[in-house]
This record gives structure tokens, C-alpha cells and sequence, in this order.
């Protein structure tokens, strides 16, 4: 996927997620501005970055589920149980095809 793929990409899976900018720059420990440019392809993510991002807006909610123990620095994606309880019920509502969010 090339980086204006990317950001288009970005743009469509934060909102089908529903996940504000904020949001997500404050799950990847950046800055909204940065999560901004990334959707505009102005900028691209760094590849760790990036791979957070895909395992953040993927489709299988377990991918989202931190690896280790909750709190660890090493972990880029740190969800509480009760944040994954909420991914999980949402995609399980929205369904594997739907992209109206």
C-alpha cells in the first residue's frame, strides 16, 4: 500500500472504528497534529507506528488485546479489559463487511 493509500485507508478505518484523531494519537502516543498528517499523506508513519495503527483499526479484535500485562511501556496499543470488552462488542456489531461508520 503506497502512503497515499495508506492515509486514505487510515482515514476510513479510524472512522469505521470510531475513534477521534485524538484518540488514536493518544493510543499511539503521538500528537493529533502528527495523526492529521498521516491521513492527509502529508507525512508517513514510521513502520513501528504503523504497525501499531493496523493492529489498533484490524478487523480481529484479539490483535488489539495488549500482549503483554497491562501497563507494560514496551506495549504501543495498552487497552484496559473494559476497553476491549468495548472494541469487541463494536465489532461485533458492526459485522466483518460493514463500512458505514
Amino acid at each position: 500500500m503506497n502512503g497515499e493509500e495508506f492515509a486514505s485507508w487510515l482515514r476510513r478505518e479510524r472512522r469505521r472504528a470510531g475513534l477521534t484523531q485524538a484518540r488514536l494519537a493518544e493510543m499511539l502516543l503521538v500528537g493529533k497534529n502528527t495523526v492529521s498528517r498521516w491521513e492527509t499523506g502529508a507525512q508517513e508513519p514510521p513502520a513501528t507506528r504503523r504497525k501499531a495503527i493496523e493492529r489498533i483499526l484490524s478487523d480481529t479484535p484479539e490483535v488489539a488485546e495488549p500482549k503483554a500485562p497491562y501497563g507494560d511501556t514496551s506495549t504501543l496499543v495498552r487497552l484496559s479489559p473494559e476497553e476491549l470488552q468495548i472494541v469487541r462488542i463494536y465489532r461485533r456489531l458492526m459485522g466483518p463487511g460493514d463500512k458505514s461508520a
